[in-house]
Formats: C-alpha cells, structure tokens, sequence
C-alpha cells in the first residue's frame, strides 16, 4: 500500500475555533482514504454551528459514494444557511480518486500532473443539480490541495517553488499562512500520495 501523508488547518476569521464556519474531515479506513474540505456561507458561531452538524454527517457517512455522500449532505442541511464542499474518495492501493465538488471550494492535484478539479455550481442544503462523479488517478508524489474561499484562488506555484516541498503540514500551515485573504474563515486539506 503507498503511504499518505495529510493535514488539515482552518482558521477563523474572529481567530476563535468556535466562530470557524469552515471544516474539514479526512478519515482512513482499510486501503480508502476519505477527505471532506466545507465552507458554510457567512462565519461566526452560527455557521459554526452548521459546519459542526455537517462534519458530524460526513464522519457518520464517509463510506458511501461521493455522489451519494453530497446528496445526502444537501437534505442535511436544508433549512441552514448552506454551504460548499469538495468530497475525494481516495484508493489508497491504486491511487484512484473520486471527487464530487460544489461550490467555490479550489482542488488541485500538484507533482506528475497538474490538474484542477471542477466542483458543480450550487449551495450544499439550498439548491444543487445531482451530484457528479469525476475520477482522476493519483501518482507517487502527487499532492493533493483543497482550499476554501479563504483562500487565494490564483496561485502561480511556478513563483514559489518550495511551497509544496515537506510535509502535508508544513505546505497546508504555509498555504494559509502565505494565501489566506485575511477577510474570511480559510481552511486546506493536503494529502501528499506515494511519499
């Protein structure tokens, strides 16, 4: 089996874990590896609130499709303020990946290819289309990035050529530390694959 590496940061925009409207979810089991980056609109305590009951879902659910995960996410959250969310499934064994996005959360596959992941139009828990399906295949020493709108969208890696050197925790605390806008929660969730 390869070997993953990952990390999660989020921070709030109040700087207080308990106003992050922002959350994120990787579990590992057997040779899957499930990630889940999600942006609830607005921040502060309330969407806070709303990112706990949809993190609780995701941890409660990770074992279904992607697809099926989203859909299921989407009548969760009905009646919240709504959110966004990138989902991958990740074969560990093989690489493939399974992705299913909506909304503006940035997922990109950086190392052996260059790949940007593109998410649905929509609000998770409002109004969605059905949930697509994509599959991509990981390489050994891809590295795999989620980022909410937090985040810089626009990034040139080219002009930053240690940014994805290290560890996942080191090149996920840098892309919040060097890219976060400043004016909203910001979260990423990195994998490094094959290390």
């Amino acid at each position: 089996m390869a070997e993953i590496d990952f990390h999660i940061v989020k921070r709030s925009l109040t700087g207080w874990q308990d106003e992050c409207g922002d959350t994120g979810v990787v579990v590992v089991s057997d040779n899957q590896c499930f990630l889940a980056l999600l942006d609830v609109l607005g921040h502060g305590r309330e969407a806070h609130e709303v990112a706990l009951v949809a993190e609780n879902y995701l941890l409660k659910n990770y074992s279904f499709k992607v697809t099926e995960i989203m859909s299921g996410l989407h009548e969760r959250l009905k009646g919240t303020r709504g959110a966004v969310a990138a989902l991958c499934s990740i074969n560990i064994d093989n690489g493939e990946l399974y992705y299913s996005g909506i909304g503006n959360i940035n997922t990109r596959v950086h190392g052996y290819q260059t790949l940007q992941l593109m998410p649905q139009d929509g609000i998770i828990g409002y109004m969605i289309n059905s949930p697509k399906e994509r599959q991509f295949k990981l390489c050994y020493g891809d590295t795999l990035i989620l980022t909410s709108d937090g985040v810089k969208e626009h990034i040139n890696f080219a002009d930053y050529p240690e940014l994805l050197k290290g560890s996942a925790k080191t090149i996920a605390n840098n892309m919040i530390d060097l890219f976060g806008k400043g004016n909203d929660d910001s979260s990423c969730i990195v994998l490094r694959y094959g290390i």
